[in-house]
């Protein structure tokens, strides 16, 4: 049986839960809370920050003397520590966070035909993680997010102005034309029953020409998304007054077709949840956005106008810039550390095989692994939680596992079937001290000892470093695709205030960019001038990492792995928590 942890808090008597918390409860509700499924509340000290919903107690039949009720202040469960809630429980030993994806998992162990179809064409409904698909993460953060502001909104905690973005960006993606696998099917049939005669419709026709329009979220079927989407959105309008619907035609027929299709869905949100009883009364502005589809992803990829470049009279001023601060930047730092044999023949019998590599990537790729490796190994001492960040199929923390056996490894991953190959080596190799996280790395909040990535792209090597500072976790990184690095909300660049001293963020891209040009000599038609910059360049990035590391109380070394022609991007950072930080 797999089991199903949302999150409640008492506040004067009343229980309340998460948002995300309660979309995973709903969808729960809505397949009529399947048998080989177990729900757990677990309840915490402290209301969340950002919108709390009432429970209806009543129609859960619940009680904190529940059996179901689990204390997180006191619950030996470490991936309820772990992971932000909801959390789902896949066969005891996968531990998943995410809203979408613990939604996704509740629809797949249900099972039958009806609840898979949710999941739409190849039950690739949501499938893609927020980092990679637009329409993923304004499901599962930005709706969320303006939700949450009309609660608080509601209770006092702070002023509205105007009506969430998220409102009018799902009006205008409504708007926009049908994105389907099947699309000029569909087309083709309904042009047959309107013109009661078979109908030519050719692929080069365009999509938007072909008269189909949403029905639904993602088109003309009722998925997983409309099932997220609509408390949501039902919720937003409620607290902000149903009357502004009206400029939002598109949204409240949308939400009008939803009822008619399945009227269990207002029922289960009527009769789960308590409503606030106010609204907003101040008059709310209708905010302007850019008309532009949820299913693209992230625009700013496919806009070379928002994007910088390698430009070189940039790199070359940012490079004058950094030689003020009088800071070497160089990689060749001495290290060692013992090697330890890896018999590659005897721990993976099938990676060679599954793998699919030629054999001198193969050869490079193990060394990669070995260097990082036996840096942990150092690093490491008996009843340590590592944590293999972006571990992909486990071939790190695989190693780690064997090596150190009196330690727990934990490989965090956000891919389900890059997990699930995982699961399948470690079974192989009869491993016993590997969990498995399928999670994106920001709802991870536990507590280890060590943490690891090999290769984690732009800016998934600083998420990870300030998760490891976050935990005052010793680290070994090396990272990858500097041409990659996205500011966020927690990440802003440059990392070290040294370098923030002279460089704007843009400054830094240029930098970051230009690494990216660090290929091996004589290799893509890169002149040995341009790769002697890339290679700077990396080394100027990875010191700003150092830095801000080291003024959170580590020490550092910016080292190479080992050879160094293993991989262009052979850059590691080895961090120790110093004694007393």
């Amino acid at each position: 049986m797999d089991h199903l942890y949302v999150e409640i808090f008492t506040k004067d008597e009343h229980i309340f839960t998460s948002i995300k918390s309660y979309i995973a409860l709903y969808v729960y509700l809505y397949l009529e809370q399947p048998q080989n499924i177990k729900l757990h509340f677990v309840l915490s000290k402290s209301c969340p920050d950002n919108g709390k919903i009432r429970l209806n107690a009543d129609y859960l039949n619940f009680s904190l003397n529940d059996d179901r009720v689990i204390y997180k202040d006191t619950t030996e469960e470490e991936s309820l520590w772990d992971l932000h809630l909801p959390v789902y429980n896949k066969d005891g030993d996968t531990f998943i966070a995410g809203m979408c994806a613990v939604c996704r998992e509740i629809l797949l162990k249900h099972g039958s035909e009806n609840s898979r179809k949710l999941l739409g064409f190849k039950e690739s409904c949501l499938l893609a993680t927020t980092e990679a698909s637009m329409w993923t993460r304004f499901c599962e953060v930005n709706i969320v997010s303006g939700l949450s502001n009309v609660i608080k909104a509601i209770e006092g905690q702070c002023d509205l102005v105007e009506l969430p973005v998220e409102c009018v960006r799902f009006e205008n993606h409504m708007a926009e034309p049908v994105r389907m696998h099947n699309i000029y099917k569909l087309a083709r049939e309904k042009a047959n029953v309107e013109s009661k005669k078979k109908v030519t419709i050719e692929s080069c026709i365009p999509k938007d020409k072909l008269a189909i329009d949403h029905t639904f979220s993602e088109g003309v079927q009722f998925t997983i998304a409309d099932l997220i989407l609509y408390p949501c959105i039902r919720l937003i309008f409620m607290g902000c007054g149903m009357t502004i619907l009206d400029y939002f035609p598109l949204t409240k027929n949308w939400l009008n077709k939803v009822d008619t299709y399945d009227p269990k869905c207002l029922q289960i949100l009527n009769e789960s949840c308590l409503l606030p009883a106010n609204k907003i009364k101040n008059y709310l502005e209708i905010p302007k956005c850019e008309a532009t589809s949820l299913y693209k992803s992230d625009p700013k990829r496919y806009k070379p106008r928002n994007r910088i470049f390698t430009d070189q009279k940039g790199v070359d001023a940012a490079l004058n810039k950094l030689q003020s601060l009088n800071i070497p930047f160089t990689s060749i730092s001495e290290w060692t550390y013992d090697n330890f044999t890896i018999n590659w023949q005897n721990i993976e019998p099938s990676h060679a095989k599954s793998s699919a590599l030629p054999e001198k990537r193969l050869a490079r790729k193990r060394q990669q692994l070995e260097n990082l490796a036996n840096a942990v190994v150092k690093l490491a001492k008996p009843g340590d939680r590592i944590v293999d960040f972006c571990s992909g199929t486990g071939h790190l923390g695989i190693l780690l596992a064997l090596k150190l056996p009196q330690c727990t490894v934990i490989l965090l991953e956000n891919k389900s079937i890059s997990l699930q190959r995982a699961k399948c080596r470690t079974t192989e190799l009869q491993l016993k001290n590997v969990i498995f996280y399928q999670s994106n790395i920001d709802y991870f909040e536990g507590k280890f000892d060590i943490g690891c990535s090999l290769h984690a792209c732009g800016t998934g090597t600083d998420i990870v470093l300030a998760q490891c500072q976050r935990a005052k976790a010793n680290f070994v990184c090396c990272p990858c695709c500097y041409g990659s690095l996205q500011p966020m909300p927690h990440i802003k660049y440059p990392l070290s205030k040294e370098f923030r001293s002279v460089l704007s963020e843009n400054e830094y891209m240029y930098i970051a960019h230009t690494a990216d040009q660090a290929h091996a000599l004589g290799t893509l038609n890169c002149s040995e001038e341009h790769t002697r910059q890339g290679q700077l360049c990396m080394d100027i990035v990875d010191t700003d990492r150092k830095l801000k590391a080291e003024s959170a109380g580590y020490n550092v070394i910016l080292t190479r792995l080992k050879p160094e022609d293993c991989t262009p991007k052979n850059r590691l950072l080895v961090g120790r928590k110093s004694i007393g930080s």
